[in-house]
């Protein structure tokens, strides 16, 4: 073999073996930065459903007290002109507040209009996340549900009737407002409630959660 020939064999080697180093080192790179990205979305994911989890737990005690402030109501029924004005004014606040539940989901949303949950490569922490997100709206839903029937309930027995009696001042006046058959079945009927119970169960989120922190730790 002449040298013109292994010159040019040697050539084409060191050619082909620079283009495969540089492949590799390119996906090297590719493989980082994905992991970085991954890691960055789970962060976000990990954010947000620690937020969503905390806002449940806070309107959940929320609820446990409106049932309180309604039982308060009904139990002193008979001699409300009595009560503290203090005491009147705090749990009027509790179960006339306007209160409205939302779920934070938009690091899901950038998970599903990317291509990070096939980079994520784990099916299973995939699905924990989507149950994860699916319990907060389920629970989000039940809570709304409960404040649109019971502010529905407050609001149908305002009529051109009674409005100065028990609405004068543009709010309902509870003093006045449980003396009567109709808001005394209202309140009543906050006393029954058990929304707290029906979303006490987070153990999909609490799920999501630790799988993301195993997740993290092996990154």
């Amino acid at each position: 073999m002449n040298e013109s020939w292994k010159s040019f064999i040697i050539q084409s080697l060191s050619v082909i073996l620079g283009i495969f180093i540089t492949f590799a080192i390119q996906g090297m790179i590719d493989r980082s930065h994905d992991r970085k990205e991954v890691k960055s979305a789970m962060w976000l994911v990990r954010t947000e459903l620690t937020t969503n989890l905390e806002d449940i737990t806070t309107i959940k005690e929320f609820l446990r007290q409106e049932r309180k402030s309604a039982q308060y109501f009904v139990d002193h029924s008979q001699d409300i002109d009595s009560c503290p004005s203090d005491s009147i004014d705090y749990h009027s606040g509790i179960i006339l507040a306007d209160v409205n539940a939302t779920v934070i989901n938009d690091a899901l949303e950038l998970l599903k209009s990317s291509s990070l949950f096939q980079k994520l490569g784990r099916s299973l922490l995939s699905m924990k996340i989507i149950r994860a997100y699916d319990s907060c709206q389920m629970a989000v839903d039940i809570i709304n549900r409960h404040f649109a029937d019971r502010n529905a309930r407050f609001e149908n027995s305002i009529n051109e009737s009674n409005v100065k009696r028990f609405a004068g001042d543009g709010s309902i006046d509870i003093s006045d407002y449980i003396k009567s058959d109709y808001g005394l079945y209202s309140v009543k009927w906050l006393t029954n409630q058990v929304v707290a119970d029906q979303i006490e169960d987070v153990s999909d989120i609490q799920d999501a959660l630790k799988a993301i922190d195993d997740f993290l730790r092996r990154q």
